[in-house]
């Protein structure tokens, strides 16, 4: 065993059986895996995350590889975009809420007031800003039954900030809001939702 000197620590029954479980199926000694659950510990924080930020990200990553998605360069992908919206404009529009529906959704059933206090909507909005590599922003305000989400996305042109602006609107929808009002200029999104379940 390598050297330094040891601390005992409380930890729950259940979980230090469950480890020893884990290690007996991996083949290591419990020592070993304990001290590598602490190492990854130490080097999510270095990077300014915890391993529940990090776990549900790979989790995210590989239900959007299951759904069928790619990643693609975003010099591509709003090429095409730019491409195809003046003769596709509806169709693509379309595409990208049905999208969002399914997206948020997921979010909806994954994450939606997982936080042990504050408002439910924040980890949704935090997932956003993980999956949204090329907005630099994403923030709400809430008023009552009213949200109103702000995005930058510096490098957007003018279609592929409409399409992010379909995109969103299909994911606040599968989470129970309605578009209000929007103020969308390129690469600047503000969209005022109201909650459907309002006066319901």
């Amino acid at each position: 065993m390598p050297g330094g000197s040891k601390k005992l620590v409380p930890v729950r029954q259940d979980l230090v059986d469950a480890v020893y479980d884990i290690a007996r199926e991996e083949g290591k000694a419990p020592y070993d895996l304990i001290n590598d659950i602490f190492n990854q510990t130490l080097r999510a924080h270095k990077m300014g995350k915890d391993l529940r930020e990090i776990v549900d990200a790979y989790e995210l990553i590989e239900t959007e590889k299951g759904s069928g998605s790619v990643i693609i360069g975003s010099d591509i992908l709003y090429y095409m975009i730019d491409k195809l919206y003046p003769s596709e404009m509806d169709k693509i529009g379309k595409m990208y809420f049905e999208r969002g529906r399914w997206y948020g959704n997921y979010l909806s059933a994954k994450f939606f007031g997982s936080e042990s206090s504050g408002d439910p909507l924040e980890p949704i909005v935090n997932m956003l800003r993980f999956s949204l590599w090329d907005v630099s922003t994403v923030d709400f305000k809430r008023k009552g039954d009213e949200i109103t989400l702000s995005c930058i996305a510096p490098h957007l042109s003018e279609e592929g900030t409409e399409v992010l602006t379909h995109y969103l609107k299909g994911v606040f929808s599968a989470l129970g809001y309605e578009a209000k009002a929007e103020n969308v200029n390129k690469g600047i999104i503000m969209i005022t939702f109201n909650s459907q379940s309002k006066g319901k």
